[in-house]
């Protein structure tokens, strides 16, 4: 389990740089969870690195900054992210999927 990040620089370096944090989500009323495949208009899909990284929470103020307590809170986060694996939250959890005809 993590012991507590002594800066924000640390905190980060646990990120994979998966770049699916980044993909817009939809919540239904219901708390099913829809992840999409529209990219943040920062995220380069190649290289799923950030174009604006230093500057993303002051250019983009959509652009959640993933601390301890959210990683602990957020549903979307899937398992193999860097923050949910270095917190020991990478328990096998329900998926609610929706199919809809």
């Amino acid at each position: 389990m993590l012991h507590p990040m002594n800066d924000t620089g640390d905190w980060e370096t646990i990120c994979k740089q998966c770049g699916l944090c980044c993909f817009e989500k939809i919540e239904e009323e219901d708390g099913t969870i829809f992840h999409t495949a529209i990219p943040c208009r920062y995220l380069d899909v190649v290289s799923r690195e950030c174009r604006i990284y230093e500057r993303r929470f002051e250019i983009n103020p959509e652009c959640i900054k993933l601390t301890e307590k959210l990683v602990r809170e957020l549903r979307w986060l899937h398992d193999k992210c860097g923050y949910r694996q270095a917190l020991g939250l990478t328990q096998i959890r329900k998926k609610r999927v929706k199919t809809r005809f």
